[in-house]
């Protein structure tokens, strides 16, 4: 599988971090308030604390 067609939705530092590492796109859940600016500044490609709009954007696809 080519993981560049891939996006993984992840929770913590390591998950981005992971993310990172393997080539592929990643979109750093921010379930707790300080995870928004530690997701940024790890360069997740996207930022969000509201699951809900990843499920909106999943079925709109």
């Amino acid at each position: 599988m080519d993981v560049t067609h891939c996006t993984l939705i992840g929770d913590s530092l390591t998950d981005i971090q992971a993310a990172h590492a393997a080539g592929t796109t990643v979109i750093g859940y921010a379930n707790k308030p300080h995870k928004v600016d530690l997701f940024a500044e790890a360069q997740a490609d996207a930022v969000t604390d509201d699951m809900q709009s990843i499920a909106d954007a999943l079925t709109a696809a």
